[in-house]
Formats: structure tokens, sequence, C-alpha cells
């Protein structure tokens, strides 16, 4: 079996991309598809792969302009696209940008209304109805943090930055080729993996209670530790698919809801001079938001040392820090770009977002501001604070 039933439909296997392309669109109808990529990821053998899987007298369109971020812009181009080409089916290919950026485009063929209005900070996620486009996600390496979720943040022609969220924006199909990862650099495999560890540590760390969901953060954590240095070492197919399975359960497990890092990776990527990938941010924050919460989150942090292996006498923060030691991965938020004087309007934003609640301390602006001098100076250590949720054990 090679299909997964878990909120959407999840094809997983080596080589698994022309089979299940092929069977879904046959099965479902589809043969005007508009795939979004970023320039350059569709390409070479990759790109022979994918467009001979479509079924026969298939028309394809190509947006392969995806920008770093998601914007308004690109979204409406996109629909514009879309409409006029007669397209039945949207088709995610390859990075988060492309994710993202479908699913926006995914909302603007779907409805009249103009973005703003379909925000989550103008109830959006009640407003967004079913009667959107179909999306098919195929994620690469750097793929995962969008290709299962329900969430995207889009740059507004205005230059607001907003939150589109609505369970109709889950892929209706998603296809998980490990193959597709084979040949990332060491950069890009550092970087996924730091966003594993990011997102299924903080989901774990919720106070929110889902028991599947926490199982499924658990096993990211255990894969990505046991593979990661053979992925960083040689193409591994083995390592390379257990890191995908990895990727794929870290998305999974965010059915307990956006959760602290979301809220400040979100805001610092507002404040940085460039775009940033949020799983380069993730990585920089998540050992010093462990370190932050200190003795309110030890009664669950002997599962993540047992998973990460850490030694349980060990500091945990210390421990993930030590874990991607020797990664080719941005260290702190100085190495962005990112101003000391830009941090007190970062943790301002931060404290705006919804996310910032679901951790397992309360966190105030003056909080996040530490948390995040401390990612921006590379320190090891977070001074500890925070209250106690009563909800967590």
């Amino acid at each position: 079996m090679t299909l997964i039933n878990y909120l959407t439909r999840i094809h997983f296997a080596d080589g698994v991309l022309e089979e299940a392309l092929h069977s879904e669109m046959e099965a479902h109808h589809k043969s005007r598809p508009l795939i979004i990529a970023e320039d350059g990821h569709l390409s070479g053998v990759v790109s022979e792969r994918f467009f001979t899987s479509f079924p026969i007298r298939s028309v394809a369109e190509t947006y392969a302009a995806a920008p770093a971020q998601a914007t308004e812009a690109a979204a409406l181009e996109i629909a514009e696209l879309y409409r006029s080409s007669n397209c039945d089916l949207l088709i995610a290919f390859g990075s988060n940008r492309a994710m993202d950026l479908a699913k926006v485009a995914r909302v603007a063929i779907g409805h009249q209304e103009p973005l703003a209005a379909l925000s989550n900070d103008e109830g959006g996620a009640y407003r967004i109805g079913k009667d959107l486009p179909d999306l098919y996600s195929i994620p690469g390496i750097l793929g995962f943090a969008s290709a299962i979720s329900d969430y995207t943040r889009v740059r507004l022609n205005e230059g607001r930055q907003v939150l589109i969220s609505s369970r109709q924006l889950i892929p209706t199909v998603t296809i998980c080729d490990p193959t597709l990862t084979l040949g990332a650099s060491r950069a890009e495999s550092a970087i996924a993996a730091a966003g594993i560890l990011a997102r299924a540590i903080d989901s774990y760390l919720s106070p929110a209670y889902n028991p599947p969901a926490e199982g499924l953060a658990l096993d990211a954590l255990s894969r990505v530790t046991d593979n990661l240095d053979c992925v960083m070492r040689q193409d591994s197919l083995e390592a390379r698919r257990e890191m995908m399975a990895g990727g794929l359960n870290s998305s999974l497990s965010l059915q307990k809801g956006l959760c602290v890092v979301h809220a400040i990776s979100n805001a610092v990527a507002s404040v940085a001079p460039a775009p940033v990938d949020p799983s380069v941010l993730g990585g920089i924050l998540i050992p010093r938001l462990v370190a932050f919460y200190g003795p309110v989150g030890e009664s669950r942090t002997s599962h993540l040392k047992r998973c990460l292996r850490i030694d349980p006498a060990r500091d945990l923060a210390d421990g993930i820090l030590d874990l991607t030691e020797g990664l080719p991965l941005v260290r702190d938020l100085a190495q962005l770009g990112v101003k000391g004087s830009d941090l007190g309007h970062a943790a301002q934003l931060a404290m705006r977002d919804r996310a910032i609640g679901n951790g397992p301390c309360r966190l105030s602006e003056s909080d996040v501001e530490r948390v995040l001098m401390a990612a921006f100076g590379a320190e090891r250590a977070v001074p500890q604070g925070g209250t106690k949720r009563d909800s967590v054990a």
C-alpha cells in the first residue's frame, strides 16, 4: 500500500510520482493542469518524469516564477492564467514557496472578494468555501512546511502581510516521492532537517491535546536524528526516504495548531531585509525557545530527549544545538541581516499572532524580545521565564 488517507490523500513510495499523478488525474478527469514551481525546479530528468506522467491529451500550463513569498499580485496573475486557459487543476511542485503561492491562487480562483477580506483578520477561515480548484502538491526536499498544511501567508498589494487559513486549503492530493530529493545539496538537506526539528518540537510542546499528532511529532524527531548524518555524508535513498517521512510526519503533527515558532518566525520574516526560508528561522529559534521554557516544559522533555538521542541528564536546548553542530546552517538572526533595532518591532508583531499562545507557557512581549535577542547573537542560553499553563502536565 502506498496510499495514506489522513487529512488528505497521500501517496508515499520511491518512484511513485508517475503512477500517482497519472492515476489521480485520470480518476478525477483532469486534463488541463496549471503547474506552479520555482524557476529551475522543473528541469532535466525531473521535468521529463513529471510531464510524461500526465494522461494522453492533457495540456499543461506552467507558472515557474513563484516569488520568495506568496504575493497577491502573483496569485491574481495565476488566477487569470487559470481561467483564460480553461485549467481544471493546480499542481504545486517543489518548494514551500510554490505550495504557499498555489494555496493563495486557489482562494483567488474560487472567490471574487479581495484577498484581504478572506484573511484570518477578517474571519476568512469561516468564509472560504468549498468551491476551490483541486490542488495536488508534490513536495521536494524544502516543500514539507506547506505540503500538507491548511494555511499560508500572503503579502498584499498594499504591502501588508496576512494569514489565510482554512481546512479547504489542505491540498487535495499530496505525492511524496523520495527519489525527487536525491541530489539535494548539503545546505538544502540541513535546512530541511532544521525545519523538521522546529515543527515537531514546537508541536509536541503545544498544550493542545491530540495524541496522534504527538506520536507523529516524536516519530519525525526519531527519523531525522537517526538519518541526518547519513543524508549529510552520502546520497542514500533509504536515508532520503526516512527524512521525507520525517518531514511528512512533522507537518501532519501541526494538527495541534500553529505554534510559537510559527508566530515568531513570521514576525522576524516581516522585518528581515530579504526573504527567509521558514525552516531556517525555525532552526535558529527552537533551541532558544526550549531554553526559555526551562522547567515549564520538563514534564515533556524526557520523550523529546529519547527521540533526539540526547543524554537524559543533558539540557535539552544544548542537546538540540549539539545535534545541528557542524551543519551548513545560519546560526543567528544577525547573519540574516536582521537588525537589533528591529527586534522590538518583531516582538510586537509576534504578539498579534494567535499562534503565540499555543506554547507550554505564556509569553509576554518582553519574553519574545529576550528570545529574539538570544537568537540574534547566537547565545546558547536564554534566561528562563514564563508562567506555566494549567493545561500542561
